[in-house]
């Protein structure tokens, strides 16, 4: 499938970030916004965007039309007129450093952006050269923008924030034009170089400020406009609107990542040739956006990893730890992604606020957003640590007064709420951050024992009880075996979710990924015949999380639609099962629907192919590009 098919158009806005701050740009080159962590608001944001209706809370609708309308250029923080018509992004260009181009008879038009190499600081720098219309023009560069902490207006609204009051305030000198909010407190500082045209600076109104912009053709034949944004939570230094040096033949990434080269399929996994350097170009993408854009500092050596950027800058541990997996199978390609975990790790453990264990969702300073409890993510720290050390061959290096590893992870496994009677542990919600209507979820339960196995083989490290791990793994995998067992049209088969005394719910989300990697943990063979019910099941009009079509695929009841989480659900699970067709069209879709610069949405029209929900979400993106470098597949031999 074609992704012409597909988009025809960018279907989202173009990123950039360093780990400090993150921008993002409309297909026409208009200036979305520019965030980056807040001590204590969690995020701060510049955006020209209409806020939430706070009066809408909890409406489905209205937060996806919340969504949408944060990546239209109506909505510009910054935006320059006199551009061509028709100015499209360059889809060639490596992932972070976006371009656009157009043409008339006024000339050629194209612009730029990249994040400053050391300072919270975007620039995005445009260039009009002079066509046979050598009229005198005037552009102007209007700035409706405003800082504020963002809505995070969800689906499922657990504690939503309180609306902050705003104390805004603009003062401008010649080019530079600083923009504060007391009541946050955050202050953009916007500076402006014009080479080849004149400018008499900026001038405010109650709407927006406007820099004015004169150019005459006819004396100079190239006009040169620089933009940098600074953005921090005092008076930020002045940024010298420099572009970081290309380096020949390797086009950067945010901050610098290496592009990738396609290499062998990973063990177990079907790879065809053809597919094969579109998927390394998806690894670029999925592996820039998480270092530029998602693994934000929020303290010297301490990074918090977010879901997005621009929709829910939260920390869920499950999201965060498919994107730390991305880092850690990628180290040999940028080996800065090791310390970028280590410092991910000591936010998670040192930072977050987990007195009654991770809840659903924190913010960047580490307080909690909202206060559900998700079973799994209680899981997913403790199995980051133990990939950490494996890949890094030590533990992470602990912040100064804070107990040993060993005493915070023994602490973290006693609190874990598992039943006496069935050894199974039990949530509020399921991973679609939905109501569990059964206490105990399959692919929870699989977490558990995978856990458990991995943390006995590091006892003797931690000082745990290595035997008593071992029985904990042996109970889960009887449970699932005994507790989980249903029928189903391809066979006895596992339930989605039970209450383990006999009622059971049978389903498949797409945000269920352990069930599909089971046999990758080691859990079981491709060949047992409950996981490979359960598989065939998951892809079938059986399922209610199927979604029907052209474009067809697993998707959840939280969001209609195929979801990407499932498409990499059915390429693992057909390429185990030696499914190879099947395999390879789950994996076609995703690199069908993938945007130029590799991200994939949350979810996709069944019948069309079009986005339909969250054009910023980097799990499953990260989650295809860590499968890509091979994680979990290396002794994927003992299963196939």
């Amino acid at each position: 499938m074609a992704g012409s098919e597909v988009r025809g158009i960018w279907p989202k806005p173009l990123d950039v970030g360093n780990g400090q701050v993150c921008a993002s740009f409309a297909v026409d080159g208009s200036w979305l916004s520019l965030g980056r962590p807040h001590p204590g608001r969690g995020f701060v944001e510049l955006t020209g965007a209409p806020a939430f209706d706070e009066a809408l809370r909890g409406r489905p609708d209205a937060v996806r039309r919340h969504r949408h309308r944060l990546t239209l250029a109506g909505g510009a923080a910054l935006r320059l007129t006199g551009a061509p018509a028709g100015v499209a992004p360059d889809p060639r260009r490596g992932p972070g450093r976006p371009r656009w181009s157009g043409a008339d008879r006024a000339g050629r038009y194209q612009a730029e952006a990249w994040a400053a190499a050391d300072r919270p600081a975007v620039t995005q720098r445009h260039v009009w050269r002079a066509g046979p219309d050598r009229r005198p023009r005037r552009l102007v560069l209007a700035a409706p923008a405003r800082l504020q902490r963002p809505s995070f207006a969800e689906i499922t609204e657990v504690s939503p924030l309180p609306p902050l009051p705003s104390a805004a305030s603009a003062t401008a000198t010649g080019t530079v034009l600083e923009l504060r909010d007391r009541v946050l407190p955050a202050t953009a500082r916007v500076d402006v170089a014009v080479a080849g045209g004149t400018t008499e600076g900026w001038l405010l109104d109650a709407d927006a400020a406007r820099l004015a912009i004169a150019w005459d053709p006819r004396r100079e034949p190239t006009l040169e406009v620089t933009v940098t944004c600074a953005l921090a939570t005092d008076d930020p230094p002045a940024p010298d609107g420099r572009p970081p040096p290309d380096r020949p033949g390797n086009p950067p990434g945010p901050a610098g990542v290496r592009r990738t080269r396609p290499g062998p399929p990973p063990t177990g996994l079907h790879l065809s040739d053809r597919l094969r350097p579109r998927l390394a170009g998806l690894v670029d993408g999925a592996l820039g956006y998480v270092l530029g854009c998602t693994a934000l500092t929020v303290a010297p050596g301490e990074r918090c990893l977010v879901t997005d950027h621009r929709l829910l800058q939260l920390s869920w541990t499950r999201d965060a730890y498919y994107q730390a997996l991305l880092l850690l199978t990628a180290r040999q390609l940028e080996p800065r992604g090791l310390e970028v975990v280590a410092q991910h790790l000591r936010w998670l453990w040192f930072r977050c606020d987990r007195a009654h264990g991770w809840m659903r969702s924190h913010l960047p300073n580490g307080a909690v957003k909202d206060r559900a409890f998700q079973a799994d993510q209680q899981l997913y720290p403790v199995l980051e640590l133990l990939d950490y050390r494996e890949a890094a061959g030590a533990w992470p290096e602990l912040p100064p007064g804070r107990p040993g590893w060993g005493e915070v992870v023994a602490e973290t496994w006693r609190a874990l709420p598992v039943d006496p009677e069935l050894g199974l542990v039990a949530g509020d919600e399921n991973p679609a951050d939905d109501p569990a209507s059964l206490p105990y979820l399959l692919s929870t339960q699989i977490l558990l024992w995978y856990t458990a196995t991995r943390l006995g083989a590091r006892a003797g490290e931690l000082g745990l009880a290595a035997r008593a791990l071992e029985g904990t793994a042996g109970t889960v995998r009887a449970a699932i075996r005994d507790r989980f067992a249903c029928p189903g049209p391809f066979g006895a088969q596992w339930a989605y979710e039970t209450d383990g005394r006999g009622r059971s719910r049978r389903y498949h989300d797409a945000n269920d990924l352990p069930t599909a990697l089971a046999p990758l943990w080691g859990l079981c063979t491709p060949d047992d015949p409950r996981w490979s019910a359960t598989m065939r099941f998951a892809f079938d009009p059986a399922n209610p999380g199927w979604s029907p079509g052209r474009w067809g695929g697993l998707g959840s009841a939280h969001t209609p639609g195929t979801w990407p989480l499932g498409d990499i659900q059915e390429w693992v699970a057909a390429s185990l099962l030696g499914d190879r067709s099947r395999a390879g069209r789950a994996l076609g879709r995703l690199l069908a629907v993938a945007a130029p610069d590799g991200l994939l949405p949350e979810t996709y029209d069944s019948g069309t192919g079009r986005w339909l929900a969250r054009p910023w979400f980097a799990w499953p993106a990260a989650t295809l590009a860590a499968l890509a470098l091979g994680a979990w597949t290396t002794g994927a031999d003992k299963v196939t």
